[in-house]
């Protein structure tokens, strides 16, 4: 079976620079949309949030021997906060077609992590959204992409050329992300990027457990909260954590965009996400929503993000998470527990 030492990453010669040019893009995107000065001062990407969930994370007992490792090597329960929201840098009405976040935060993880200036957190994220791949391929594709956005032209960007282009390529998967759904609960959500799992190669995945209940609410501006909100009042939720192990070369590391085939890599059960009923909209854990910084980066070594996206976000998010904590006057904080407001590790 493959494994990470056999298809070693391959970033190109000057992806680094690429990098540091794209983080400086993102940041004049994040200073742009939140031009107006009213705090907080928001994300780059997932600015507007639908809730801060209180949740379970119960990792099976009869896992495949091959999975097991990391947060996955034996039978074990974490607490999580788990952040569900809109793709969009902006506020928007919820009737708008978007992508959508399932951010996990795992608390009480031990052992040293990936990030030196978050080497002793005992928190590990997992990032996912509800579309299987990304829209650019690697960082060198989202480096133009980034500029045009920064200078306010995606337009021209995307129809400046001739048509196939990869710059309509691009405009075309975008427009495959983007859809409508009638409660964060109800939606299946993806790492969309690789990951290492001990010696081998996987993706992620999230899947309603439980009949997700989608209340026919009007498509009011925040009618996804509202969603949730009626159905933890009434309910648990759960979904399933999966893992798609690599088992072919035909499933790409470095592009993103190409989604693995579940013929030739199917998901398989690891865990469980259970969600109780509760109430998620005190300002306290409002604002938490707001502070708290989610980056595949927050994980252990055995987990590490692998491919060239991957590389992007950990500089990029990174900066935009530093920028919008000076600009909000807010201490990063990786929490220990369920605390509201937390107590944790300054960071």
């Amino acid at each position: 079976m493959p494994s990470c030492l056999d298809f070693v990453e391959h970033p190109a010669p000057d992806e680094a620079g690429v990098i540091r040019r794209i983080a400086d893009e993102m940041t004049r995107v994040a200073r742009d949309y939140n031009a107006s000065g009213n705090p907080p001062f928001r994300r780059a990407a997932h600015a507007k949030h639908h809730g801060l969930i209180k949740a379970d994370f119960i990792v099976d007992a009869d896992i495949p021997p091959e999975l097991r490792h990391g947060i996955f090597a034996a039978p074990s329960a974490y607490s999580a906060w788990i952040r569900f929201s809109n793709s969009d840098p902006s506020i928007r009405h919820d009737f708008f077609l978007d992508a959508h976040g399932m951010a996990i935060k795992l608390l009480e993880v031990p052992g040293e992590k990936l990030l030196e200036s978050e080497r002793f957190a005992t928190t590990h994220d997992l990032v996912l959204a509800d579309h299987p791949v990304t829209f650019a391929r690697d960082a060198a594709e989202f480096e133009a992409f980034a500029r045009a956005i920064a200078a306010g032209r995606p337009w021209s960007y995307f129809f400046g050329g001739l048509r196939g282009t990869p710059h309509v390529a691009m405009f075309r998967r975008i427009l495959r992300t983007l859809h409508r759904i009638g409660s964060p609960l109800a939606a299946r959500y993806w790492s969309q990027t690789a990951y290492r799992l001990g010696p081998y190669t996987v993706k992620y995945s999230t899947a309603p457990a439980s009949a997700a209940r989608v209340f026919g609410l009007p498509l009011s501006r925040d009618y996804l909260r509202m969603a949730m909100a009626k159905h933890l009042n009434r309910s648990d939720a759960a979904f399933d954590f999966l893992v798609q192990l690599r088992t072919s070369e035909e499933l790409p590391v470095e592009d993103a965009t190409v989604e693995w085939s579940e013929k030739i890599a199917p998901f398989v059960k690891v865990a469980t996400i259970r969600i109780p009923r509760q109430v998620f909209d005190s300002p306290d854990q409002l604002a938490l929503a707001e502070n708290l910084s989610f980056t595949p980066w927050h994980a252990l070594p055995v987990h590490q993000p692998l491919g060239s996206i991957n590389r992007t976000r950990r500089v990029v998010y990174e900066t935009i998470s530093r920028l919008r904590h000076e600009m909000n006057g807010v201490e990063r904080v990786e929490p220990k527990h369920l605390d509201v407001p937390p107590k944790g590790i300054l960071t």
